[in-house]
């Protein structure tokens, strides 16, 4: 799964998502296990989770996937277990980052999931969790294409399993 640790917000796509749960069943896909990782290795204690309203059916899974696994890091480490909450209602249109709802539940960690706004930055800390979608082939050439002039020079950045 693709995610970074900022303290910013891009959007990265506007496209209506399917809701079929499949890769939240194990948490792949949302960054499960390194986002424990990052909370304990980091001494975060309040974590805002910030979903934008087309992901907000993942936030009761991703959230209870997340307490599982910060409180087992948690407990492997011998440290105390830290708080998540789920931000909803944002004020802003899901890609930027909800600082003053953080804020509002003292959270000293922001982490959002999907699409972001890369050019914020705020007053705590933040890790931006993209998701890991497939992508069709098809789609993403038609999309050039009614994009670009055919003479027009693009670079095209992609990772690749």
């Amino acid at each position: 799964p693709m995610s970074a640790t900022l303290s910013s917000s891009d959007n990265i796509h506007d496209r209506e998502l399917d809701t079929t749960p499949i890769a939240v069943a194990d948490g792949a896909g949302w960054d499960i296990e390194g986002t424990a990782l990052h909370v304990a290795r980091g001494g975060f204690r309040r974590v805002a989770l910030q979903f934008p309203d087309s992901l907000l059916w993942l936030a009761p899974r991703v959230l209870g996937q997340l307490e599982e696994a910060v409180a087992r890091t948690a407990a492997e480490a011998g440290t105390p277990c830290a708080s998540l909450f789920v931000l909803a209602d944002t004020s802003f249109d899901g890609q930027q980052l909800d600082y003053v709802a953080a804020q509002h539940v003292r959270a000293d960690l922001l982490v959002h999931y999907g699409p972001v706004d890369l050019g914020a930055t705020g007053p705590i800390a933040a890790r931006l969790v993209f998701g890991d979608e497939p992508v069709s082939p098809a789609a993403i050439a038609a999309a050039y294409r009614s994009s670009f002039a055919p003479d027009e020079a693009v670079l095209v950045l992609t990772e690749l399993r």
